[in-house]
C-alpha cells in the first residue's frame, strides 16, 4: 500500500491566531477576502518506483490535475497568475524537491499564496523511527539517502512559509500495502500532521486517520482523496453558493466526500489555526487544462446555478456498503429503493425519485450534493450498511443539501434476515428527527408488514433493474441505462430539464398531460400491471422498448416461486418531457410462497419513462 501526502498548510504572519482542530464538518470562521496575487503551484507525484513493488497507479495522474485545476484560477478574482512546476516519476528526486521548494517557491512575493502537493510514498525507518518522503529512486535499502527527510521537508516549509501570505500544503501518507511486502524495515507515515511544525495560520489537510489505507479507485481515475479534492476545487465544496471556495468549506468537503467514496474506510482529517481564506474561485463555463498528453482534468463546462432549497424536499441517496463486499452489494440498492418506497407516503413530504437524482449526476458530472442543490432539494436521506456473517447493521443520516451540513443520524443493527424490518425502524427515526408528523393513516401504512421475504424483494427489485450486480470496487452510484435511439423531434430528456422539475412524488402531477393521452399511458401501465399477473413473459416483452434475456429470466424466476400471484398499481403519477412521459408509481405484489408456502407481500416505489414508438406507447426503462 502506497501514500500518496496531501496537506494543506496556510498562514498569514500578520493575522490574529485562532486554533481550530476538527474531524468533521467545519466549524464556521470568518473568511478574510485574499487580495488579488500569484498563486504558485508546486506539484509532486510519483507513481513509478526504481523499486517496483512499490508502484503507485494514479500519483503522478494525481499531481499533474490539482496542479492543472489550480492553474486555472490564472486572471480570476482571487489571483492575476498562477504559475505552476509539476515533477513526476523520475522527475522526482530528493535535490529536485528541495531546490523546488528553495528556487522556485522562493521567486513568491508577500502577498501571494504557495500551493505544495505531495503524492507518493512516506515511510517511517522502524529501526530508526524516522521519517521520509521517497523520490522515485529511493528503494528500502537506499531510503535513507535518498528519500526526503520529513525535518528536512519541514525546515523548508516554513521558509516559504515565512515570505509569503499563504501556504498550502498536501500531504497523504496511508498508501502502506506495498510496504507490507517489499519493505518489510519499513512503515507507512500514519500521522504527517505529527511531523510539521504548527504555528499561526496553519492549516492542515490529511488523507486519512492514523491506521487507514488510503484507496487508489479505478472507476474514478484517481485517488479517492485526489478525486475529492479535484470535485471540491471545481466548486462542489462552495457551501454557502458564493462562488468561492474557503479553506475551510473545501477541508468539510473533502473529509465528508472520502468518507462516502469509501464507504467510511478512509477519513480524512484536518486542524486550522488561524482565519479562514478564500482559497479558490468557483469557475464555470471554461476548458480543462491537460499538462500531459491524455491528463484530463474533471471540472464543469458549463455553469450551474443551485436553485433554493424547497421546504420538505427529500431524495434518498445510495446505502453504502462499509466492507465492499459483492455479494451484498444489492442490499444498498434495496434500501434505497425500500427508504424511497416508505418516505412516498408520507403527505408532507415531496421525495424525488431516486432515477432524477442518478441522471442529474450524470448529466452534470456531479456529486449528490451538487446535484441536489442543482434540484432545489431540502434534505438527503442517505447511508451505510455493514454486513459481518448473518448479522447487518444500518446507518442513515440526514444532510442539508444547501451546506452539506448533517441534520441528525441514527443506526439499527439485527440479523440480516430482517433488515427490512430494521429499515422500517430508521424510517420511523428519520422523520422524527426531520420533525415531520405523520397522520394516524401515514404511521400504519409504514409500520404495515410489507416486503416480508428478503429473497423475493431481491428478485423483484432484480426484475425492474434497480438491484443490477456491478463488478467488484466498482462506485456505488446506480448508472441509468441508456437513452433509447429514436427519431423525430429532439426529445426534452435531451435539455436541462431537471431545472423545471420539483419532484417526482406520490402527490399530485406535476405538470398538464393531454387527457387522451393520459388515457393511453394508464392502458399501458395497466397491461403491464394484467401482463405481470398472468405471468406473460411474451406480452412483457411487447410493451417494453427492450426486452433483455437476463430481465426474462429474472421475470421467470420470480414468476416460478409465485402461487395465487396479484399484482397491484397505485398512487400512479406523470409527467411529460419533449415526445416521453415520466411515470411513477408503487407497486405491490402478493403471493404464496412456492417453498415455504408463507403469504408475501411485497412494495416498491418506481419512475419509469415511457415513449411513442410505432404508434403506441412503450416502457423505455428508468429515466
Amino acid at each position: 500500500m502506497a501514500n500518496l501526502l496531501m496537506v494543506w498548510v496556510v498562514c498569514w504572519a500578520s493575522l490574529p491566531a485562532t486554533i481550530h482542530s476538527a474531524l468533521g464538518a467545519p466549524t464556521a470562521a470568518t473568511v478574510t477576502p485574499a487580495p488579488r496575487s500569484v498563486l504558485w503551484v508546486l506539484s509532486i507525484g510519483v507513481s513509478r518506483y526504481q523499486q517496483t513493488d512499490f508502484n503507485l497507479k494514479y500519483a503522478a495522474i494525481d499531481a499533474q490535475t490539482v496542479a492543472a485545476a489550480l492553474g486555472l484560477q490564472a486572471g480570476g478574482p482571487l489571483y492575476s497568475e498562477a504559475r505552476t512546476l509539476v515533477l513526476t516519476d523520475a522527475e522526482v528526486t530528493r535535490e529536485t524537491i528541495l531546490d523546488s521548494m528553495e528556487r522556485f517557491l522562493g521567486q513568491a512575493g508577500p502577498n501571494d499564496v504557495a500551493v505544495i502537493f505531495v503524492a507518493g510514498h512516506g515511510v517511517q525507518d522502524r529501526a530508526t523511527g524516522s521519517y521520509y518522503f521517497l523520490p522515485s529512486s529511493a528503494t528500502s535499502q537506499n531510503h535513507v539517502t535518498a528519500g526526503v527527510r520529513m525535518s528536512d521537508f519541514d525546515e523548508m516549509v516554513r521558509i516559504v512559509r515565512h515570505n509569503v501570505r499563504g501556504v498550502v500544503l498536501m500531504l497523504d501518507t496511508c498508501h502502506a500495502g506495498a510496504l507490507k511486502v517489499a519493505a518489510p524495515n519499513l512503515a507507512a507515515m500514519e500521522d504527517p500532521a505529527a511531523r510539521l511544525s504548527a504555528s499561526e495560520g496553519f492549516f492542515l489537510l490529511a488523507a486519512s486517520k492514523p491506521g487507514e489505507e488510503s484507496q487508489e479507485r479505478a472507476e474514478l481515475g484517481h485517488g479517492a482523496f485526489s478525486y475529492a479534492l479535484l470535485e471540491g476545487l471545481q466548486g462542489a465544496a462552495d457551501a454557502n453558493n458564493d462562488r468561492n471556495v474557503s479553506v475551510t468549506e473545501l477541508f468539510g468537503y473533502v473529509a465528508r466526500e472520502v468518507a462516502s467514496l469509501t464507504g467510511g474506510a478512509q477519513n480524512p482529517y484536518y486542524k486550522v489555526e488561524g482565519t479562514d481564506l478564500r482559497l479558490v474561485a468557483a469557475k464555470s463555463g471554461i476548458t480543462p487544462l491537460t499538462p500531459r498528453p491524455g491528463v484530463a482534468v474533471p471540472l464543469p463546462t458549463t455553469a450551474v446555478v443551485p436553485l433554493t432549497p424547497v421546504p420538505n424536499t427529500v431524495a434518498v441517496m445510495d446505502f453504502r456498503n462499509v466492507r465492499t463486499d459483492p455479494d451484498h452489494e444489492w442490499v444498498g440498492s434495496a434500501l434505497r429503493a425500500a427508504f424511497n418506497t416508505e418516505l412516498s407516503k408520507v403527505r408532507e413530504l415531496n421525495v424525488y425519485a431516486p432515477e432524477l437524482i442518478d441522471r442529474t449526476m450524470k448529466l452534470r458530472g456531479t456529486d449528490e450534493l451538487a446535484a441536489a442543490q442543482q434540484l432545489g432539494i431540502d434534505r438527503l436521506v442517505a447511508g451505510s450498511f455493514n454486513v459481518v456473517g448473518e448479522a447487518i447493521r444500518i446507518d442513515a443520516r440526514i444532510v442539508y443539501a444547501s451546506s452539506g451540513l448533517q441534520e441528525g443520524s441514527d443506526s439499527v443493527q439485527g440479523n440480516l434476515s430482517d433488515f427490512l424490518d430494521l429499515q422500517k425502524q430508521l424510517v420511523f427515526s428519520v422523520l422524527r428527527r426531520m420533525h415531520v408528523s405523520l397522520s394516524p393513516e401515514e404511521g400504519s401504512s409504514i409500520e404495515r408488514k410489507t416486503n416480508t421475504d428478503v429473497n423475493a424483494y431481491r428478485l423483484l427489485l432484480e426484475t425492474e433493474e434497480v438491484v443490477e450486480n456491478p463488478t467488484p470496487h466498482s462506485r456505488k452510484r446506480p448508472t441509468p441505462p441508456a437513452k433509447h435511439k429514436k427519431t423525430g423531434p429532439r426529445s426534452g430528456w435531451e435539455e436541462p430539464w431537471y431545472r423545471h422539475v420539483l419532484s417526482f412524488a406520490s402527490v399530485a402531477y406535476a405538470a398538464e398531460i393531454n387527457p387522451a393521452t393520459e388515457g393511453e399511458v394508464r392502458k399501458l401501465i395497466e397491461d403491464y400491471r394484467q401482463a405481470l399477473e398472468r405471468k406473460d413473459l411474451d406480452r412483457l416483452a411487447q410493451l417494453y422498448v427492450s426486452f433483455p434475456t437476463r430481465r426474462r429470466e429474472s421475470l421467470r424466476q420470480y414468476f416460478e416461486n409465485a402461487r395465487q400471484f396479484a399484482v397491484e398499481v397505485a398512487d400512479l403519477t406523470m409527467m411529460p418531457h419533449g415526445d416521453d412521459i415520466v411515470v411513477s408509481y408503487t407497486r405491490r405484489d402478493h403471493f404464496i410462497d412456492g417453498e415455504s408456502g408463507k403469504p408475501v407481500n411485497l412494495e416498491v416505489r418506481l419512475t419509469r419513462v415511457v415513449v411513442r414508438q410505432g404508434g403506441t406507447w412503450k416502457i423505455a426503462g428508468k429515466p
